[in-house]
């Protein structure tokens, strides 16, 4: 699982089309059942390494 910190996103869009299972959003687009998705972003993201490249993805299951 990835998460995006909202304090580096500097509102560009570019992740949107290219996140392969669709889960990425435009806050304005942001249904509200994934809401509460933003405060664990806000939490998370900024603990984590940042990703700069693009990697394998892991298999189903893995």
């Amino acid at each position: 699982m990835l998460y995006i910190d909202p304090v580096a996103c500097i509102l560009c869009q570019a992740c949107v089309p290219v996140c392969p299972v669709q889960a990425i959003y435009d806050e304005a687009d942001l249904p509200p059942e994934w809401a509460h998705w933003v405060g664990l972003n806000a939490e998370r993201a900024p603990t984590l390494p940042v990703i700069e490249e693009k990697q394998t993805p892991l298999k189903a299951g893995a």
